[in-house]
């Protein structure tokens, strides 16, 4: 059975071995990095030397993170998502009334997804070669440090709670693949499009995360 997104999934590769802080602190600085400069941008400068080096270099370093890590090509496939919301963002941004279309706002939305692709191939490969053990112990670390200086930090907990925000992130996933499964398997092909098939479907699954994330905070 595959794997969820940013699921954990065990090995022995170079990228199982550096420690967890050392990763998150990556992947923090590389989400940054990789945002900077701003959304707004001009269809010319879109394709500019200085945009298309840059965007370039931090594919680069999410791609060899990929490599580094062992993953199988099904880990990309799986960032399908990134590519809906990128084309919903930019049809969103396309879009004015009188109804007329603006290169800017088109340079606009690749860039975004462009940019939410490499974070997010970062993210798959990281969260797939660190244990949730691993991800607490590293932002325990991390909230130790702050806490020196702001000493309430320590009695808030966050790491806690972002460890828990980050792993409930597989279960997601996996929520909507058994949903969508249940839904495959009862329904006719032609008719899992049907308004009534799709309310179902969307409030089972909300009602499956909502279970799922109380039985988690009970058990904390």
């Amino acid at each position: 059975m595959a794997l969820s997104l940013f699921a954990y999934r065990k090995g022995n590769s170079v990228l199982h071995k550096i420690p967890s802080i050392a990763k998150l602190s990556f992947l923090f600085v590389l989400c940054i990095f990789t945002y900077s400069g701003g959304m707004s941008i001009s269809w010319d400068e879109l394709f500019s030397w200085k945009i298309v080096i840059k965007i370039s270099g931090y594919f680069f370093a999410s791609l060899t993170l990929f490599f580094l890590s062992g993953a199988k090509w099904n880990s990309i496939r799986q960032l399908k998502f990134v590519f809906v919301i990128g084309g919903f963002v930019t049809l969103v941004k396309l879009i004015y009334i009188p109804f007329w279309l603006d290169k800017d706002s088109l340079a606009y939305g690749i860039l975004y997804t462009v940019r939410f692709f490499i974070t997010s191939l970062a993210a798959q490969v990281i969260f797939e070669t660190t244990s949730p053990l691993q991800i607490q112990n590293a932002l325990e670390v991390i909230q130790e440090g702050i806490s020196k200086i702001i000493p309430p930090v320590k009695k808030w907990n966050p790491a806690l709670t972002i460890s828990l925000a980050i792993n409930f992130i597989p279960e997601i996933f996996e929520t909507w693949n058994k949903v969508e499964l249940a839904v495959k398997a009862r329904t006719q092909k032609n008719s899992k499009w049907k308004t009534e098939i799709l309310i179902q479907k969307f409030s089972t699954f909300f009602s499956c995360l909502l279970y799922n994330a109380e039985t988690k905070r009970m058990a904390f």
